[in-house]
């Protein structure tokens, strides 16, 4: 038998089951170009598997839905084909996964970066301040930096045209927050077009149709297949309960039950009939898909259903592992007749030597074309600029917060009247500067969480890619992040200084309150790069501002400085931004005051009662004559504003190295496990 009429038999059987082992592809066999997989498993720490041994392909242009209940292993099997598993999650992966060239006759293993893998997230995540077009403008140039800012523009105006978004151009992306923002669908293909700006190898959708309804979910599956199709590259998407119109939108399928077993790999319209050889006929007028979700479903609420879903779900996994051992061992016996297996091996092993030396190749021309970083980095500061300037929302907050607070600090703390520096407003004064210095702090670091909670998915999109580094986006973020909390603590500062007698002057008291917002906004920084979500970097926050406060607030009635601070509390002080700015304020407040009697123009005995009427009645500040006593008893007599105003500023470049450790910590996470797989 002629050999090469082995191999395409060999082929032609391999592909329909879903069954063909990458590693004897070569210029031998007329196999098409596609993405395979072989011997590809996942495990945790303790050895359990999230998905068993499985081999797989999906053609060029064709579109494979993997199909299955919660906790089948769906999005493994997807991060795992798309190189996404980090190896901070304590999971094992094995096998192989790459790409097929039938034209070129080159093997290639897939990686998320340089944009050789699409990828579909199931949320979509943007800077919700940009356009449309100015959030493709941006991907574009970080996307495509070898070619000119014209063709850019041209590439970003044909990708609208293709996915219907040349009307919304103009539109701000917005969130639940903004009416006038994109619809659910609408972001949906915002997402598709960021994905197919650049040339991808592969297209991979992680339940693309959450959270849309049916409709909505057959346009957007729909949309993808075109896009694919007329791109021609393999497609695989994480489907949930898809209706029988989306069913037939599939090429094919890969079902999987829980535990990460797979049952059945291969064309979708030969699922039906597979499953009834093995006795399990789909009903008529059934959804195909509900018909082998049911098939994999397990009954947790009666446990007499969910012993026999999984005797079945037992049953159909040993089947089709039966099937691949058939197959495995056919194709033993033809190549032993046949084949030279080890011309096979070395042909194949001097295609992933070429390869990997053209991927070199190309990484180091990606690396040269990105040769402005200046312009890479005014392009980051630009995007937080606009993301900062055009929040109305939170700036208007900011505002009505800034300059609401200080008028109501200034009617609580009546005693602190203009041109008269009395001992009995020295607990107010300590109070209305400490409450102060909390609000601000409080209100720039909460901010800068959350907004940065929100770009975090982004910015891991872009830096798993090494579209740019953590420090150049830490830095145009914090650039960007300045000038308007400068801005709101110059109206906080104002609106407190007009409207009551601090002696602090307005300079000192806004340069205090600029570089403690600012630091504020690093340890938010740092708070959101440390923390693995969002959603976590929040939680954390509220008791870590209630820590820092309270070691932070200095004791209006005076400090016992005989007996000293616990070790672990002066600890959490040198990481309280708190601290020292209420320190510095305090320092720059009482130093050289000197206290004046109100009722100087009353008799002698009406100032004498007074007096005694005037004074604190709290501890030892109630025998204090001057400003300098006032500092000696709240323990800061030998410290200076200047000094403060430096461990102010050490605090936020501390935070902000904190901050670059934690996003080139993630950064690493995901590149150790690309060159690992």
């Amino acid at each position: 038998m002629n050999t090469n009429n082995i191999f395409h038999r060999f082929v032609n059987i391999g592909l329909t089951l879903g069954l063909l082992v990458p590693s004897v592809i070569s210029e031998n066999v007329t196999a098409p170009s596609g993405v395979y997989w072989d011997n590809l498993s996942v495990q945790t720490a303790d050895g359990t598997f999230l998905l068993h041994n499985c081999r797989g392909f999906v053609e060029d242009g064709h579109v494979c839905g993997i199909l299955g209940p919660s906790g089948a292993g769906k999005s493994t099997t997807l991060s795992v084909i798309g190189g996404a598993i980090s190896p901070v999650s304590g999971l094992t992966v094995n096998g192989e996964v790459l790409y097929f060239d039938s034209d070129k006759q080159t093997k290639e293993h897939l990686r998320i970066q340089g944009g050789k893998v699409a990828w579909l997230q199931q949320k979509d995540s943007f800077f919700n301040m940009l356009t449309v077009e100015e959030t493709l403008q941006f991907a574009a140039f970080l996307e495509l930096p070898g070619i000119s800012e014209a063709e850019r523009q041209k590439q970003v105006v044909s990708i609208m045209e293709s996915l219907g978004l040349v009307k919304l151009r103009n539109r701000k992306i917005g969130d639940s927050a903004m009416h006038k923002g994109l619809s659910g669908g609408e972001k949906r293909r915002l997402s598709l077009a960021l994905e197919l700006l650049s040339s991808p190898k592969i297209f991979i959708g992680d339940e693309p149709t959450s959270g849309l309804d049916s409709t909505m979910s057959e346009k957007v599956v729909k949309l993808i297949s075109s896009s694919v199709k007329e791109r021609n590259i393999p497609c695989i998407l994480s489907l949930h309960q898809p209706r029988s119109s989306i069913f037939k939108m599939l090429d094919s399928i890969i079902l999987m039950a829980p535990g990460g077993h797979v049952v059945y790999m291969g064309e979708a319209k030969d699922a039906i009939s597979y499953f009834n050889t093995l006795g399990y006929k789909c009903p008529a007028e059934t959804n195909p898909a509900e018909f082998l979700l049911d098939l994999v479903s397990i009954d947790s609420e009666d446990p007499r259903e969910a012993s026999e879903d999984e005797v079945r779900i037992s049953f159909l996994a040993a089947s089709f592992v039966e099937k691949q051992h058939a197959f495995e061992k056919w194709v033993i016996a033809v190549q032993s007749d046949e084949v030279d297996v080890d011309n096979v091996l070395k042909h194949a092993a001097s295609r992933d030597e070429e390869t990997t030396n053209s991927l070199v190749l190309a990484s180091k021309r990606k690396q040269t074309l990105i040769s402005h970083p200046i312009k890479r980095f005014g392009r980051l500061l630009l995007r937080s600029w606009r993301q900062n300037i055009r929040n109305h929302r939170v700036n208007i907050y900011r505002l009505i917060a800034s300059g609401g607070t200080a008028y109501l600090f200034t009617n609580i703390f009546q005693s602190i009247k203009k041109g008269f520096f009395t001992s009995k407003s020295v607990a107010d004064r300590v109070a209305l500067l400490s409450f102060s210095v909390i609000n601000m702090s409080m209100m720039a670091l909460m901010k800068t969480i959350e907004l940065f909670a929100k770009e975090k998915p982004v910015v891991q999109r872009e830096q798993q890619r090494k579209q740019y580094s953590s420090l150049e986006y830490l830095l145009a973020k914090s650039l960007a992040e300045i000038p308007l909390d400068v801005v709101f603590a110059a109206i906080f500062t104002t609106t407190l200084k007009s409207l009551c007698g601090i002696r602090i002057g307005w300079r000192a008291l806004t340069g205090t309150f600029s570089l403690m917002t600012i630091s504020g906004a690093s340890l938010g920084f740092a708070i959101g790069a440390l923390s693995p979500t969002g959603e976590v970097a929040m939680t954390v926050s509220i008791p870590m501002l209630v820590v820092l406060m309270t070691v932070g607030i200095i004791n209006p009635s005076g400090v016992d400085q005989s007996e000293p601070s616990p070790a672990v509390v002066e600890a959490l002080k040198q990481a309280s931004p708190i601290a020292f700015a209420i320190r510095a304020v305090c320092l720059a407040e009482y130093r050289g005051m000197e206290f004046q009697d109100p009722n100087s123009k009353q008799s002698f005995f009406s100032r004498g009662r007074n007096l005694l009427r005037d004074l604190p009645k709290m501890g030892a500040l109630a025998l204090v004559q001057n400003g300098d006593q006032v500092l000696d008893e709240l323990g800061l007599g030998d410290e200076n504003y200047r000094s403060q105003m430096k461990r102010l500023a050490m605090l936020s470049l501390a935070n902000l190295l904190l901050s670059w450790i934690g996003l080139r910590l993630q950064a690493l996470s995901n590149e150790s496990f690309s060159r690992k797989r």
